[in-house]
């Protein structure tokens, strides 16, 4: 039925203030969920990230993976939603080798490394510090900041790597930070 819906140009399934993903995401209705995120209309961030909070609320996983693949739905850089997901005991931020310290890193989202610091079980000096690295590849000073806070972070792995890829691509306020850490 929703796949007829959809095809149809007179539907609009992002009314109501994206009722439509909300509804499916709140019930774990995850088939009608990936059939709303196929139009370009709707926005599974709409009302205060209703979505993805009734999905985690409600132990959807499967929604909430939904979600989070999604580009346009806040798993990217959103610190709210990583409030919302750290609050939830069944899911663990050091999953898949610290990958959400990882991303968050390299993209730049100084707030979410931040909360994710927060949590003891999240490793920023995980897969031979690959979140410093990204950070200083990128040029991401605030990011750099907050992971050279934490003891378990070593620049100088790898031959000092972390430094050469700041250097090599021209972040001198990353450089000068790394210069300043006595590590």
């Amino acid at each position: 039925v929703v796949k007829l819906l959809l095809a149809d140009s007179r539907v609009d399934p992002s009314t109501d203030d994206n009722f439509a993903i909300q509804s499916a995401s709140h019930n774990g209705k995850a088939d009608v969920v990936e059939l709303l995120l196929t139009d370009r209309g709707v926005n599974p961030s709409a009302n205060d990230h209703f979505a993805i909070q009734w999905a985690s609320h409600n132990g959807k996983a499967d929604v909430v993976k939904l979600l989070l693949a999604d580009r346009r739905s806040s798993g990217w850089g959103h610190s709210d939603v990583v409030k919302i997901l750290l609050d939830d005991c069944r899911v663990d931020p050091s999953a898949n080798d610290n990958i959400a310290i990882q991303c968050a890193s390299n993209h730049g989202h100084a707030d979410v490394v931040k909360l994710l610091l927060e949590d003891s079980r999240v490793d920023p000096s995980a897969d031979n510090n690959y979140p410093i690295q990204w950070a200083s590849r990128k040029g991401h000073a605030d990011v750099v900041k907050l992971l050279l806070e934490d003891s378990r972070v070593d620049p100088s792995t790898n031959d000092n790597f972390v430094i050469q890829c700041a250097s090599k691509f021209g972040h001198a306020d990353v450089v000068k930070l790394l210069l300043a850490d006595s590590r």
